[in-house]
């Protein structure tokens, strides 16, 4: 774990250096939807310690939402899903990987942000989810404003630590690589609240019976697929998809799937 200063530091370089590596450079290469016709498969970032989103099932394997949709655009692609590579990536290696040309594509809980606009090129949204925090079940936390003076858990590359320090200046924030690390500093009263996306802090609850949700999501906003930067053509296909995925039945048969519920306007719960 890093301290919020220092991960920010790192976060700020990282994002000069992708800006600049494309003004010289232009694309890395020819786009990801012709990339992954040309090597017969689709490369998908996705994550899978972040559940219902991402996760690996009891035998090992992936399952959640995004792997679905992830598997829904291979088949649209090559008419099967055998012809997927799912990648997996946390909140601060996905843009790097993609960049990377590791993978043609982002799906992996990708919050639109301005920031993130300027590196990334984002499909229409297709999920929305806010900010929420998990304590340990006899904490006295009961929502943003009990921060000040608590260490709180954040993902590096995430939304979280910007949106913190927006509403709640006085944590202390504590940045960590993956979702595992954080709950299990939690968990290990290493930090005092995780602050993250709402249906996973709802998941990880379920999950945990010494953790408990605490009060209520934060400045909601879309999730969408994510490409590089002027990858016109693959985001043109992705947007495409998307919208057959919600006109032939394929997103409501998943959000009843991972949520319980049939979606509403961009597939807010």
């Amino acid at each position: 774990m890093i301290r919020r200063d220092a991960a920010r530091g790192k976060a700020v370089w990282l994002v000069v250096f992708l800006v600049s590596a494309m003004v010289i450079s232009g694309p890395a290469s020819a786009g990801g939807l012709d990339d992954a016709r040309t090597r017969g498969k689709l490369l998908v970032g996705v994550k899978t310690d972040f559940p219902p989103f991402g996760y690996l099932d009891p035998d090992g394997k992936p399952k959640g939402f995004d792997i679905d949709v992830a598997r829904y655009l291979a088949k649209a692609l090559f008419e099967e899903e055998g012809r997927l590579e799912l990648v997996p990536v946390t909140s601060g290696s996905r843009i790097p990987f993609l960049y990377s040309d590791w993978i043609d594509m982002i799906v992996a809980t990708m919050t639109v942000t301005e920031d993130r606009k300027r590196v990334l090129d984002f499909s229409d949204p297709y999920f929305s989810s806010g900010s929420l925090l998990l304590v340990p079940a006899g904490s006295p936390i009961r929502g943003i404003e009990d921060l000040a003076g608590k260490t709180v858990a954040v993902l590096e590359g995430s939304v979280q630590g910007k949106d913190l320090e927006q509403v709640a200046p006085g944590a202390k924030q504590v940045v960590f690589k993956n979702m595992d690390e954080a709950v299990a500093a939690l968990r290990g009263k290493k930090v005092e609240a995780l602050c993250q996306d709402d249906m996973v802090i709802l998941a990880l609850e379920k999950g945990h019976r010494d953790l408990k949700a605490t009060g209520k999501p934060i400045l909601p906003r879309p999730y969408a697929i994510a490409v590089r930067k002027g990858d016109d053509q693959t985001l043109r296909w992705v947007n495409e998809k998307l919208s057959a995925m919600k006109k032939d039945g394929s997103y409501d048969r998943l959000r009843e799937k991972y949520f319980g519920v049939t979606s509403g306007k961009e597939g807010k719960p």
